[in-house]
């Protein structure tokens, strides 16, 4: 009886340890190595009114529940570190699902649903990705899934504002002191 009591004691004690470990391991790092920082999502009537408030760029992320690559595009991209804290340092970060989502928002003048916001993008499918300037007028659309790799120089460019100044976006990447020295 006291020995199976000890196997017993020894096995939670060794179920607990490894869970404990193994849990503490996926939180602390993202694909880069980095600490995993989750974006700051905010629901779409008080993103627009932040955003108005802090004159800061608008990034709308439409997904659905269904939807394999919009959770592709949370795992390998937004739970990166390094685009997390440059979106939660540079952006005002709204998710919206259409397919449940449906109170009206103002927005560009107009009161419209999510789902409508989603048409006036053009994008049928899922993930899309827009952007909106300081003025919540819209920048650009980013439809379906973009590897980080991507993504991130994408932010940048945005935010810094390199379409304003003629640079086209291959030439960003490959340089992007040139968007940096160029005046508009």
């Amino acid at each position: 009886m006291h020995h199976k009591l000890k196997y017993t004691l020894a096995l939670i004690l060794l179920l607990a340890v490894s869970s404990f470990s193994c849990g503490e391991k996926n939180k602390e790092k993202d694909s880069s190595g980095g600490a995993i920082k989750e974006v700051k999502w905010e629901t779409i009537s008080k993103g627009l009114k932040n955003a108005e408030q802090l004159k800061k760029p608008v990034l709308i992320y439409f997904y659905t529940d269904w939807c394999i690559y919009c959770k592709k595009m949370d795992s390998e991209v937004f739970n990166d570190s390094e685009v997390s804290g440059y979106m939660n340092e540079n952006y005002i970060s709204i998710r919206v699902n259409p397919e449940k989502e449906s109170q009206p928002i103002e927005i560009m003048g107009e009161k419209i649903s999510p789902a409508q916001l989603m048409a006036y993008t053009d994008s049928s499918g899922f993930p899309t990705t827009l952007i909106l300037d300081e003025e919540r007028k819209p920048v650009t659309t980013l439809p379906g899934f973009i590897e980080k790799k991507t993504f991130f120089p994408i932010l940048e460019f945005l935010n810094e504002k390199c379409y304003q100044k003629k640079i086209s976006l291959d030439d960003y990447i490959k340089n992007p002191e040139l968007c940096r020295s160029k005046k508009v």
